[in-house]
C-alpha cells in the first residue's frame, strides 16, 4: 500500500489532488499527508529514515522544491519524488534529481495514474532487495539474501545476519508489508528466511551458520510445506507467509 506525501503552498490544490488520488487509487492508498510548508515537509522526513513513500512536490512557484527533493532523498534515498508545475520553466532542472515523472498542472488523472503506478511499481522492487532500519546507532541498508532470522523481544525486532545483529523498534505487523514469500513466521516470535535454513526438524531450524531457530506447534505444519516446497525448486506455497495464528 501507499504512504503518499504532497507539498505545495497552495492548500486548496492539494486537497483536491489529495481526494483525486483516493478516488483513483482506492485501496492502493493507505495514506495521505499534506504540507504547506516545505520545511514541514523535511522535518518530518528526517524524522523518518527508514521509510519510504511516494512524495509530490510542486515547484511552480520556485525551485525550492527540486532543492527540497534533494534533502529528503538525502534522508530517505528511496522514496519516489515526483514534481509538479504549472510552468515548463523548471522541466530540465528537476533532472539534477532523481525523480520518477513530472507532472504537468492541470493535472490529467491518466497521467496522474502513471505517475503514481511507476512510483509504487519501484517501490515494490526496492523492497524486493533490502530492509532499510533504523536506531540511535544509524541507519542500515540489510540485503534480504543475509539475513538469516527476524526476533521479536517486547517493543524490539532483532535482525540477524551471517555476521552481525541489528536491534530496533517495531512490529512484525509493520516489518511483514517489507518482506517476501522467502521470509515465514515460525513462531510468535520469529520470521525465517527459508534460503538460509539447512536443517529442519519438529522443534527447530538450523540455520547456514549454526544458528537454531524454534518452531512452535501451531507454525509447523504451514512452514515444513513452504521449506520442502523450497527444497524441490518450487514456489513458496501454503497459508499467509507472515500471518499471524492463535
Amino acid at each position: 500500500m501507499w504512504k503518499i506525501l504532497i507539498c505545495s503552498e497552495d492548500e486548496k490544490f492539494m486537497q483536491e489532488l489529495g481526494h483525486r488520488i483516493r478516488r483513483l487509487a482506492g485501496e492502493r492508498v493507505k495514506e495521505i499527508r499534506l504540507f504547506s510548508k516545505k520545511e514541514d515537509l523535511d522535518f518530518y522526513t528526517t524524522g523518518r529514515p527508514e521509510e519510504s513513500d511516494i512524495i509530490l512536490i510542486d515547484i511552480s512557484v520556485d525551485n525550492g522544491g527540486i532543492q527540497l527533493a534533494q534533502k529528503v532523498l538525502a534522508v530517505q534515498p528511496h522514496s519516489q519524488i515526483i514534481f509538479m508545475a504549472s510552468t515548463d520553466k523548471y522541466y530540465l532542472d528537476v533532472y539534477s534529481v532523481d525523480h520518477v515523472y513530472f507532472l504537468k498542472k492541470p493535472i490529467e488523472p491518466v497521467f496522474l495514474m502513471k505517475a503514481l503506478n511507476k512510483a509504487g511499481s519501484r517501490l515494490q522492487d526496492l523492497k524486493k532487495s533490502y530492509l532499510v532500519i533504523s536506531n540511535k546507532q544509524g541507519i542500515y541498508k540489510i540485503p534480504l539474501y543475509t539475513i538469516l532470522c527476524f526476533e521479536s523481544e517486547k517493543r524490539k525486532i532483532h535482525v540477524y545476519t551471517q555476521d552481525r545483529e541489528i536491534s530496533y523498534y517495531g512490529k512484525f505487523e509493520d516489518l511483514k508489508e517489507k518482506l517476501d514469500p522467502r521470509f515465514v513466521r515460525c513462531h510468535n516470535s520469529y520470521i525465517v528466511n527459508l534460503t538460509k535454513v539447512c536443517e529442519l526438524s519438529e522443534k527447530k531450524f538450523v540455520c547456514e551458520n549454526g544458528k537454531s531457530i524454534p518452531i512452535s506447534k501451531t507454525y509447523y505444519i504451514d512452514v515444513r510445506e513452504k521449506f520442502l516446497s523450497y527444497l524441490d525448486g518450487g514456489e513458496f506455497c501454503g497459508g499467509t507467509p507472515l500471518g499471524a495464528h492463535a
